[in-house]
């Protein structure tokens, strides 16, 4: 079925669900269903914003950006530098707490599985 109207979404609204794409690990046909978006239409947005393993944790900020310049207008410069640092102060929260609970996954599988996940100081390998 070709000739359908074309959705047109904001750029928050499309790294948002590629952070959800890629922190959940679900698949594109999911993640479609799940924002109610085409398939091509996520295709495209994994092309123009790829994202390296090692910048997810950076995802939220990429969104928070983005976000903020869309709705800066009108606004001074001190509110819009009040509202980036509620919003880092706010990711720095939110990493911490990641970090924490990863820190718990790996306490509770050395537990259950009598092994030493983490290496420990001074250990040559």
């Amino acid at each position: 079925m070709t000739g359908g109207i074309q959705k047109r979404y904001d750029v928050s609204f499309k790294l948002q669900v590629l952070s959800d794409y890629y922190l959940s690990g679900k698949s594109k046909n999911f993640i479609c269903k799940k924002w109610g978006i085409s398939f091509p239409s996520l295709s495209e947005w994994l092309e123009i914003w790829p994202v390296r393993e090692e910048d997810l944790p950076l995802l939220p900020e990429i969104i928070s950006r983005y976000r903020m310049e869309s709705e800066n207008n009108g606004k001074s410069d001190e509110q819009i530098l009040q509202e980036r640092i509620s919003s880092l102060e706010r990711s720095l929260q939110m990493e911490r707490m990641r970090c924490r609970a990863l820190e718990k996954v790996i306490e509770i599988a050395e537990r259950e599985e009598g092994i030493s996940i983490l290496k420990k100081d001074g250990v040559k390998q």
